[in-house]
């Protein structure tokens, strides 16, 4: 069992405001928000790796949640939203943070629409939408050179 305890109270006072903003399901369809999407539907599916369900979401109307602790393979359904939330180290600088949160291949997931979202001091935010079945990789890095990446499997 991970130990989450440094990432819940930031997290929790982001839900907080992210309710009260007025955040609505609209996060989970991106389009829906006049946001366009590069996919390609005449593009076969991939073939699907062996995935988990990743841990419950910090925010609503999400599927799930990861953080910096998390690697691996994770399934998201089409359509799903799921929340990532990397912290940098507490030993860092001040203003030390993980970069944007990039996206290998947008075909399969999209970015999510975040509403307000005001992250706390040293926390890197990133909204992704399954939007087509097969495998991408989500990834950044810090500064100092350390990467992290997962991978989602929609499904």
């Amino acid at each position: 069992m991970r130990v989450r305890a440094r990432i819940l109270p930031p997290l929790a006072l982001l839900a907080a405001a992210l309710i009260t903003a007025g955040c609505t399901s609209g996060a989970a369809n991106p389009q829906a928000q006049g946001q366009s999407q590069s996919q390609s539907p005449s593009r076969p599916a991939t073939s699907t790796a062996a995935c988990q369900a990743p841990e419950p979401a910090a925010l609503p109307h999400a599927a799930g949640s990861l953080t910096e602790a998390d690697s691996g393979a994770y399934c998201l359904g089409v359509g799903q939203t799921l929340d990532v939330f990397l912290t940098a180290p507490s030993n860092s600088a001040p203003g030390v943070r993980w970069a944007q949160i990039k996206i290998d291949d947008t075909s399969v997931v999209g970015y999510g629409n975040s509403g307000v979202l005001t992250p706390p001091v040293g926390v890197t935010p990133g909204v992704f939408v399954g939007a087509h079945p097969g495998t991408a990789t989500i990834s950044s890095t810090l500064p100092s050179g350390t990467t992290w990446k997962a991978t989602l499997v929609v499904k």
